[in-house]
């Protein structure tokens, strides 16, 4: 768990803690600019409006070359270059034994996993204009299982790098809202299981996988705190947890940052 929150941060003259890849990069803004809006790579970037100012959160993806200095962006019409210094961030591996049915799955399989994708890439580049709230409370209680950016393996074949955080809990257990927000999507998908894809606005989302039930559906406006569902063990999973992700300008970071420390009783 990252030693300074976000919300710290923000107050801390926006010293860039959580400039490194899987991270978050922060920079005052001013009304103008905050009006115009961001976009990287056409996808927008997300801006908040905060004790009467006004920054913009900029998603670093895990993959990025640390040596990257800048990145481009535009904002409105014009060219606008963010000046970065990242920081090097180690990740490491976790080796998982999982159904053969996930790892080499059937041609029909395959056909529904595409289609399930290209339901969940209809909505993730979504833009709600609501003012976000970056204070976030854990979803879950539970021991952390699984932590942001490490390389799988499952059956000793490299898969995908981890792109959320596992809490490790009895089927069953409440998962709650980290913060307010509305329901994109639920479903039950192969890889997924059954899940709530939630839009907290301005393009930061966060979506909750591997759920035994849901209490929510599309469109609800949920609020902090309020229970979305249960944990349980569908889709590519190897025991009860809740695996949440969260993403800014459609770019998975590490969803820890965002945590105050919150005790959920």
């Amino acid at each position: 768990i990252a030693t300074l929150t976000f919300n710290q941060v923000l107050a801390n003259d926006i010293n860039q803690e959580f400039s490194y890849p899987g991270g978050v990069y922060i920079k005052e803004i001013n009304f103008i600019e905050f009006q115009n809006g961001f976009y990287y790579l056409d996808i927008r970037v997300p801006t908040l409006k905060k004790n009467k100012n006004y920054y913009l959160l900029f998603g670093i993806p895990r993959d990025i070359d640390i040596k990257t200095k800048n990145i481009n962006l535009k904002n409105g019409g014009d060219d606008y270059v963010l000046s970065l210094n990242l920081k090097a961030k180690s990740f490491g591996k976790q080796y998982i034994k999982i159904s053969e049915k996930f790892t080499n799955p059937s041609d029909t399989v395959i056909e529904r996993i595409i289609k399930e994708k290209n339901i969940l890439d209809s909505v993730r580049n979504k833009w709600i204009s609501n003012n976000i709230d970056t204070d976030f409370i854990l979803p879950v209680i539970g021991r952390i299982s699984g932590v942001f950016g490490t390389d799988r393996f499952y059956n000793n074949k490299k898969g995908n790098y981890h792109n959320g955080v596992d809490f490790a809990a009895k089927t069953g257990t409440n998962i709650i809202a980290p913060s307010s927000g509305v329901v994109l999507l639920t479903g039950d998908f192969f890889y997924n299981g059954k899940f709530v894809y939630m839009d907290h606005g301005m393009n930061l989302k966060s979506i909750f996988i591997h759920m035994d039930s849901v209490n929510v559906k599309k469109g609800d406006y949920i609020n902090k705190g309020d229970v979305i569902g249960h944990v349980g063990n569908t889709g590519k999973s190897t025991g009860p947890h809740l695996h949440w992700s969260v993403t800014l300008n459609s770019v998975y970071v590490d969803p820890m940052i965002f945590i105050n420390n919150t005790i959920i009783h």
